[in-house]
């Protein structure tokens, strides 16, 4: 399979700092962890197919209708589930952005319109996407916070996006699944406009936010009944094993942890871009815990030699070798970065 993700340690026969994946930098929490092990022994059950107890500890968390809520093993799963449901002959992207868009339109045979966001306006969507908006569209991928760039649309700007899909039949996908990081996420997320607008699919992540990429759980909001049946219908039963489900519901029951990330998250990212500025490293302000950034070719080989690994943004559509991204990891490791960044562009090539 095309390597087109971040997240290949596998590939080494060493230890690597992996800053190609975008997790919370303070790791998975100890009562997670400790709902996991406590949980191995319930692995000799089928896990429940409804979700019924995670579902409500979501339904509590995001104040929505738990009949709005479908799960994937991953969020990506549900980019396809979707995708499968309504079929659509053409598409609209938005890139640069995450790749499974873009194979889950492949995936059913779609005609790609892609709507490229620019380093001139800071890689924002801006007002004139409404004219890429056109009744021939079926379906519109949205991402918020954007990956790579890490930049959120307005909610003003989000609702006139969807008002004029609601308008032209066109299903939109909006993926929040770095929402958890942003500050003030209130003035960006659609969650509390989802019930208002039935042509609407809301993706979030468990993976992110509580370190957990290797469980796999992510989840879908939608208010359209029938788009949740059909989402139904295209997926595999016991797709969120046993030890998924408890490990959503611990994570949803700690305090304080996302108010405690954005905190450091926020702290972390001022030494890195205040370190890129001083190094004279090109960067975009990212409202997400990762920051898209500009340097010279083959950085990222070049940081193998350092046992770094960070994401080359090459195969994003719109983007070519010279732009990297980087997560924000923990202040020893960002620091690792940053000196080896120093040495190696301090190297003649």
């Amino acid at each position: 399979m095309e390597k087109i993700h971040g997240g290949d340690i596998y590939s080494f026969n060493r230890k690597i700092i992996d800053f190609s994946i975008n997790i919370n930098p303070l790791g998975i929490s100890d009562e997670i962890f400790s709902v996991i092990n406590n949980s191995i022994n319930e692995i000799t059950n089928y896990p429940d197919i409804e979700c019924g107890a995670l579902k409500n500890a979501v339904s509590q968390q995001e104040n929505i209708c738990k009949d709005f809520i479908v799960f994937g093993n991953g969020a990506a799963e549900i980019i396809f589930n979707i995708t499968n449901a309504i079929r659509p002959k053409k598409v609209l992207l938005i890139v640069p952005s995450f790749a499974e868009y873009e194979r889950a339109a492949d995936a059913v045979s779609a005609k790609k319109i892609y709507y490229f966001l620019k380093e001139t306006t800071n890689f924002d969507v801006l007002e004139n996407i409404l004219t890429y908006i056109k009744n021939d569209i079926d379906m519109l991928f949205f991402c918020s916070p954007n990956n790579p760039t890490g930049r959120c649309a307005d909610i003003e700007l989000t609702l006139e996006i969807v008002r004029k899909c609601n308008k032209n039949n066109i299903f939109v996908v909006i993926d929040e699944c770095f929402m958890d990081f942003v500050i003030n996420s209130e003035r960006y997320s659609f969650i509390p406009y989802i019930q208002k607008y039935n042509n609407v699919l809301i993706l979030k992540s468990f993976t992110k936010i509580y370190a957990i990429p290797g469980i796999r759980l992510g989840y879908g909001i939608c208010s359209n009944n029938e788009i949740i049946k059909k989402i139904h219908l295209t997926r595999q039963p016991w797709s969120i094993s046993v030890l998924a489900q408890k490990a959503g519901i611990s994570a949803l029951n700690q305090k304080n942890f996302k108010d405690k990330t954005r905190s450091y998250v926020k702290k972390e990212k001022e030494f890195l871009t205040k370190e890129f500025h001083s190094i004279g490293i090109t960067y975009f302000n990212s409202l997400a815990n990762y920051i898209l950034f500009k340097s010279e070719p083959n950085l990222d080989k070049k940081l193998l030699d350092y046992d770094i690994l960070i994401r080359n943004c090459e195969n994003f559509t719109g983007l070519s070798g010279e732009y990297y991204r980087t997560a924000i990891k923990s202040h020893s490791d960002n620091k690792i970065l940053i000196n080896a960044l120093k040495n190696t562009l301090n190297k003649k090539s």
